[in-house]
């Protein structure tokens, strides 16, 4: 009887064995997985042709270091749809660990409590300093005085010179110190109707905006929390007629792309992301028209500096994740080592967000091959003395609504009272926009 009552249990107990054994098994070595969400392609409106390359060599990085720990990430995503593919995955709970933020849904997912504050990592964490940062650019990860993300790329604003002209003009590179009257005088000397049709053929600028004229004239356009504008300021009303003065010059005319290409202009506001993307744009243009390049800060205004607009990309952890520490060491793996950092920057058509790398010998050589086009000092100090653009939820609606009005403008028209109309306008758009939130 005990016999058989010892078979049964060892019939019965073997298999649950092997089973325990299995499961125990397969949970041992089973893989700890964190998220990661970016979208396809560039955040600068121009095209990349390896937008993937730093991400997965930032993967290979990070999974040597941390054994047992593997990096999926959810790419193909259109930067237009990436809003609402987020929107998707916090309705159904299922955010990922770590992923790039942009700017129209930064404060809105803080107010959601989507967004982890990484204020507790930053000072607890004895191998990051966050001075190592440019500091305008990190502070665009910072909102109501607390840190919510990382920026991975900077974006700064340029002035492009068209050499060759001012030097067929008997005419000096501005210095990096000029003004509005400075560059006034030279487009003003540019501008020539070669032909005497009533027409320039030359032309000063081809793209300013009173954006940027107004960020170099210390005008403050929205309060950081986007719950205030300043459009009736006076010095807003100096950079608006700074920038059709400029326009007048041309005659009104619609200075093209196609014009600055052939070398009839001087100046150009550029993105670094358009100038390094288009590399066989500059470069075909120097070969086949025979006109060299160079590239200083914007102009200032009376009342500000040659101050140049820097946007950034920021990547945030998830507050919903159970993953945060090792989210937090991929955050840091992407935007704070060097390495990767250095690799962003030769690869890709942005700024790095590291003073050590923009300084690097390395970043040194990068526009060597093109003549020394760009001057890799001012680019640093670009970045170092920069603007950001604000963060707040509905800043794109609300420039957008800013320029739609500014730039139907004219020399002719009373500036100043269609800023004070604006500035009504604008104050009851931002209620509306508070509203939604």
């Amino acid at each position: 009887m005990k016999k058989r009552m010892s078979k049964q249990f060892i019939i019965i107990i073997i298999p649950i064995i092997i089973l325990l054994g299995l499961f125990f098994y397969k949970f041992r070595t089973r893989e700890t997985v964190i998220e990661f969400a970016m979208f396809n392609g560039s955040n600068w409106g121009v095209a990349v042709q390896e937008s993937y390359s730093v991400i997965d060599k930032a993967i290979e990085k990070f999974e040597k270091e941390h054994k047992g720990v593997k990096v999926k990430y959810v790419s193909g995503i259109p930067k237009d749809d990436y809003s609402e593919w987020m929107s998707e995955r916090i309705l159904k709970d299922s955010m990922p660990d770590i992923f790039m933020v942009l700017d129209e849904d930064f404060e809105n997912y803080i107010n959601l409590g989507l967004i982890e504050n990484l204020d507790k990592y930053v000072l607890e964490d004895s191998d990051f300093d966050i001075n190592k940062y440019y500091t305008e650019i990190s502070n665009s990860g910072v909102f109501s005085g607390h840190r919510y993300a990382l920026p991975y790329e900077a974006m700064p604003t340029l002035m492009f010179v068209n050499r060759t002209l001012l030097e067929n003009f008997h005419l000096d590179i501005p210095k990096n110190d000029y003004t509005f009257d400075d560059f006034y005088r030279v487009c003003r000397m540019i501008t020539l109707d070669r032909n005497l049709d009533g027409s320039p053929d030359y032309f000063g600028i081809y793209k300013y905006d009173w954006i940027n004229a107004a960020l170099s004239n210390d005008v403050m356009l929205f309060s950081k929390d986007g719950k205030k504008s300043y459009f009736n300021d006076e010095k807003l009303a100096e950079s608006i007629r700074f920038a059709k003065s400029l326009e007048s010059l041309n005659g009104n005319q619609n200075v093209t792309k196609e014009e600055f290409d052939s070398g009839n202009v001087a100046f150009s506001q550029m993105s670094l992301a358009e100038y390094r993307t288009y590399k066989s744009y500059p470069y075909k243009i120097k070969k086949y028209t025979g006109f060299a390049w160079d590239c200083i800060p914007m102009p200032a205004g009376q009342s500000g500096n040659n101050v140049s607009m820097i946007d950034s990309l920021n990547i945030a952890i998830s507050a919903k994740s159970n993953k945060k520490e090792l989210a937090w060491e991929f955050l840091k793996i992407l935007t704070y080592d060097t390495e990767i950092q250095q690799t962003l920057y030769n690869d890709m058509p942005v700024a790095s967000v590291l003073k050590e790398v923009m300084e690097s010998k390395e970043s040194e050589n990068i526009f060597k091959e093109a003549e020394d086009i760009i001057d890799a000092k001012l680019i640093c100090h670009i970045l170092e003395n920069g603007s950001g653009k604000p963060k707040f939820s509905g800043y794109e609606g609300a420039i957008s609504l800013a320029d739609a009005k500014i730039s139907k403008l004219t020399l002719e028209d009373d500036i100043e009272n269609a800023l004070r109309i604006l500035q009504r306008e604008m104050s009851k758009y931002l209620i509306q926009e508070r509203g939604k939130t």
